[in-house]
């Protein structure tokens, strides 16, 4: 891409010298979480598997090796080792069997013994993915080498820390994944002049990454900066008054990545200019790739798809349309607009009906077209013939047509489409406009380069494009990183950046709960007028026609119709737990952070949250947001199950299911909630994405809320959640249910560190090998549609994804064996997985590292 900012890392030989050079500090826990009775897990060293790849025919691969074929396994019959293809026994009693379908690791020593036998399969560990292994040969040091007919690997497992892992996470992310301070998933390049070989851990080699915008930005930097947070306080807290210049250096290297991570996120709420608290998704300078349009122009497509604004300032920043009335702020003027971009989604995304309840007002659809508030007032400067809604429209729906924000000659009457061939010369008929009032503090100049900054020492916002339509996902991770950073990175105000930085904070707390809260709407209002696709917490949205369906004989049932038999659900029905809990968070952050800056708001963030315990929720008008929700929070199981059971009844032709369906074989894409609907089991239909959501509103109500009745209320409803997680064993989730239940002496800890020993070290997305013998499959899941193992692998033998996808799914397919696998290009996902459950499990005393 253009104008790319690149980072590189140098790698080092991971061993022992890395973790040496790593202050390991002497202290225990740092915080005892209240009533705790768990003991907490002793960290070790724990091998860690390394691969160097050599292509067929590399002169570098060692001619001394003692390959061989031979198939003697003593502990298995014969009957069983058909496929067996090499095989031998280490120095330390520990087998190495090549098949034909990939190469195992027998230790009978593993502690745990999910460990004894380990898969390797894939291009992970062997050549271009070509599982057909020849022969094999041992190192001699606990390693193996695998040959196949596309290449070798040799595949070692020096024994590391796992903070020493946490050095080399953290270095991977400033090489390949950091833009501006934003972590996400990036591409990478990796280049070793010294060596033929692909050795990610080689001394000599070096990564470049490129990355680029992400959809959600924002939750995935939130998720590196909280890890980086209670990285800086784990260390801080535990050199204690006297730190070694050893300490003093680590402190703050982790301030310093803690606060640039931190600021990245904290930026999306001031880099649009709006100065109404309105976070932005995602953003991008002028001079990247992505943001380029066909001719150069705002009128141009781009086809980096969104809903986003260009930012125009300036004395000849003249603004084409009236100003939407929700935009505007009394007594403020303009600065300049920000005009939307001609992409795929501005131009087609109409969306779906929010409200059983109905009608074709735009108001009920889940699209971007404008309010009819909107739609008017910008009329009102527009001449007869260029009417919106009249002259100007889109068709949507048989009889019901929208403003878009944009809308093209090949668009208009017509239904909603992509219309790529928009010039500065064929302008679109139609483009929307949002005002900007302020500039982007100088705060955040750090985080880009000299050229983005204007001769006025302001960030030059007319290089800035923002996404906007910004989802709860995006929301939920500021909140969290509001209270994170309010609470244990701003220690120290005397420092005169995190005084700016927990002033900033405070105020776009403010800011995004007054906007939320503005005219009692429960959303985030976007520049059309109407709230954003997804950032909802009105309770309308979760509940409209409840009242309607249960009053229905097949609500018995858990099916909710209305008594046509046509599905009532609310749009956003199942939506109604998570984002109870969401709106519950956002309310009692904001009332600790604003506490001490905004004290005049307090009576209005205390009176909301106080009204989410007050009696049960709203089921018909007129409805009463954010009254009973903690009830709404304490019906996820129940909603998921209605949802499937829904989705049942209409794939099984209106009927109830109470049978299995004829024919039905489990792995049918169509039948997939059959069976889970039948047996009530609501695991089926599970939304991942919504399980790691819910865990930041629940964090941090747990570490705010003190009232006993409330917080028992709150851990009942994550409860639910963990019915489920309990089976993924990742500490994301288990670490959290352990702070939930601090006197809870059961939770498998265990499991959740090995999670951690298990993880890759680099965390590149290859291909992983699912064909295998030691797994059960299940039904797929409803959501996904993909086939599920019966057990979550181990990290480092499934694909590499983050902690929204589900952990079961077989998400590769059979591939084919390349032996011109590029193993110097792909694709790394940030660490955060990893950093953030460890230093936190630090920090509140659930881990111990080895000493």
């Amino acid at each position: 891409m253009a104008n790319k900012k690149l980072s590189k890392w140098t790698t080092g030989a991971l061993t022992a010298t890395l973790a040496a050079a790593i202050a390991v500090p002497s202290a225990s826990a740092n915080v005892a979480l209240p009533g705790a009775q768990f003991t907490p897990v002793q960290l070790h060293a724990a091998a860690t598997k390394n691969v160097v790849y050599y292509k067929a025919g590399d002169a570098s691969i060692p001619a001394n090796l003692d390959w061989t074929t031979a198939t003697d396994i003593p502990f298995l019959p014969g009957a069983v080792t058909g496929d067996v293809t090499a095989a031998f026994k280490d120095k330390d009693n520990v087998y190495w069997i090549g098949t034909k379908t990939g190469l195992q690791r027998v230790d009978f020593t593993e502690s745990d013994a999910r460990d004894i036998v380990q898969y390797f399969a894939g291009p992970r560990y062997l050549y271009g993915g070509d599982d057909n292994v020849l022969a094999l040969a041992s190192d001699g040091d606990g390693g193996v080498w695998a040959k196949t007919a596309s290449g070798v690997t040799h595949i070692t497992m020096p024994k590391m820390t796992l903070l020493a892992r946490t050095s080399v996470y953290e270095k991977l992310v400033k090489a390949v994944n950091d833009r501006r301070g934003m972590a996400s998933g990036a591409s990478f390049a990796f280049s070793d002049g010294a060596n033929s070989s692909v050795d990610y851990s080689s001394a000599t080699g070096t990564f470049t990454g490129s990355p680029a915008t992400s959809d959600n930005d924002g939750l995935w930097t939130t998720m590196y900066a909280m890890g980086e947070i209670f990285r800086y306080r784990t260390l801080k807290d535990e050199a204690g008054a006297n730190p070694t210049t050893q300490q003093q250096a680590d402190i703050a290297a982790a301030k310093a990545d803690a606060l640039r991570a931190s600021k990245a996120v904290l930026l999306l709420d001031y880099v649009s200019g709006r100065g109404n608290g309105f976070p932005a998704r995602s953003y991008m300078l002028t001079s990247e790739g992505s943001a380029q349009t066909t001719d150069g122009t705002d009128y141009g497509f781009q086809s980096q798809n969104g809903l986003w604004f260009h930012t125009i300032v300036g004395d000849n920043a003249v603004n084409p349309n009236a100003i939407v009335p929700s935009m505007q702020q009394a007594g403020k003027t303009p600065i300049g607009y920000g005009l939307v971009r001609v992409t795929k989604d501005a131009e087609s995304k109409k969306g779906d009906t929010l409200f059983p309840s109905g009608g074709s007002d735009v108001m009920n659809y889940n699209g971007f077209g404008l309010s009819q508030e909107s739609i008017d007032a910008l009329n009102a400067a527009r001449p007869d013939g260029q009417k919106l809604g009249i002259d100007i429209k889109t068709s949507v729906a048989k009889n019901v047509y929208q403003v878009l924000p944009v809308i093209t000659a090949k668009t208009n009457n017509a239904n909603a489409a992509e219309d790529k061939t928009t010039t500065a010369s064929n302008k679109p008929l139609f483009q929307l406009t949002v005002p900007v009032y302020e500039k982007i503090p100088k705060f955040f100049n750090d985080l880009f380069p000299a050229s983005a900054i204007g001769s006025d020492g302001y960030i030059d916002q007319n290089q800035i494009v923002y996404k906007a339509d910004t989802s709860s996902d995006e929301v939920d991770g500021h909140y969290a990183l509001f209270f994170t950073a309010y609470q244990y990175l701003c220690d120290d105000t005397s420092d005169p950046e995190l005084a700016e930085f927990k002033r900033l904070t405070a105020e776009a707390t403010d800011r995004m709960t007054n906007l939320i809260l503005k005219d009692d709407h429960y959303y985030i209002e976007d520049a059309t007028g109407k709230s954003t696709q997804w950032s909802r917490w009105l309770s309308k949205y979760f509940n409209d026609s409840l009242n309607v369906m249960e009053k229905q004989a097949l609500w018995t049932q858990r099916i909710g119709v209305d008594a046509n038999g046509d599905d009532a659900l609310s749009y956003g029905y199942e939506d109604g737990p998570l984002n109870a809990l969401e709106i519950m968070s956002m309310l009692k952050t904001a009332i600790t952070v604003t506490a001490e800056a905004y004290p005049q708001d307090q009576a209005k963030f205390k009176a909301a949250y106080d009204l989410v315990y007050d009696g049960d929720y709203s089921k018909e008008e007129p409805f009463v947001n954010g009254k009973g929700y903690i009830n709404m929070a304490l019906d996820y199981q129940a909603r998921r199950l209605v949802r499937q059971a829904n989705n049942a009844y209409n794939i099984n032709g209106n009927n109830p299911v109470t049978y299995e369906k004829p024919g039905y074989t489990g792995d049918r894409e169509d039948d997939s909630n059959i069976n889970g609907t039948l047996h009530g089991d609501w695991t089926q239909y599970i939304n991942y994405s919504d399980e790691e959501l819910g865990w930041f509103p629940v964090y941090e109500l747990i570490l705010q809320e003190t009232d006993p009745v409330r917080k028992a209320q709150i851990v009942a409803a994550y409860d639910q959640w963990y019915a489920n997680e309990k089976r993924e064993e990742n500490p994301f989730y288990t670490f959290l249910y352990q702070m939930a239940h601090p006197e809870d002496t059961t939770v498998d800890l265990a499991s959740a560190v090995r999670f951690l020993y298990r993880m890759p070290l680099y965390r590149i997305e290859l291909a992983a090998q699912y064909d295998r013998q030691d797994v059960l499959y299940i039904e797929p899941g409803d959501r996904d549609k993909l086939k599920q193992t019966n057990y979550a692998l181990a990290p480092d033998e499934r694909k590499i994804v983050k902690n929204n996808s589900n952990p079961f799914a077989q998400f590769d397919g059979p591939y084919t064996a390349n032996p011109n696998f590029d193993y110097n290009h792909g694709s790394m996902d940030t660490s955060a997985v990893f950093t953030l459950p460890y230093w936190m499990g630090r920090y509140f005393g659930i881990i111990k590292e080895a000493q």
